[in-house]
């Protein structure tokens, strides 16, 4: 293949403006990784096409940024509400505007997780302890029996 034609036929451009078939595009993304100029003739141009874009950029009008802050301030404020008030009012349940494939569950959850796993850590200390204390009772009971076996 000849890759010097190929990247004057204007994939190059037309893959970087993504104006390119799905074909084209993936035919140019496997011989992306085999020719190296390829990947640099696309560098070049994204840098190209950055610097055009910089040298022609044209600010907003001055009265755009106004409008936007006009619009921004007639959007009504979310009402400020402590927690205890939401509990007096509010559900039990955080409620969500979005839809979700998420599980909703309930706040009393997490208090009885962090229970849970507080009780797991100290029953866990609790058995390391008692081990180790039947561990030791049993050495100091088979130095017991052994002076005991030596006299008989």
């Amino acid at each position: 293949m000849n890759i010097e034609l190929y990247m004057q036929s204007g994939i190059v451009e037309s893959y970087a403006l993504g104006l390119a078939t799905q074909q084209e595009v993936d035919e140019f993304e496997q011989l992306l990784p085999h020719f190296p100029e390829l990947k640099d003739a696309l560098l070049d141009f994204e840098y190209h096409l950055e610097l055009f874009s910089i040298d022609n950029e044209i600010p907003p009008p001055p009265e755009i940024r106004q409008q936007v802050e006009d619009r921004l301030r007639g959007v009504p404020a979310l009402p400020h509400s402590t927690r205890r008030e939401y509990r007096r009012h509010g559900p039990e349940y955080v409620q969500a505007k979005e839809t979700s494939n998420h599980i909703r569950v309930h706040k009393i959850w997490r208090s009885l997780f962090i229970a849970v796993f507080i009780l797991s850590k100290i029953f866990l200390i609790l058995a390391i302890y008692y081990f180790l204390q039947y561990r030791h009772a049993e050495k100091q009971a088979s130095q017991v029996q052994a002076p005991v076996e030596k006299k008989n």
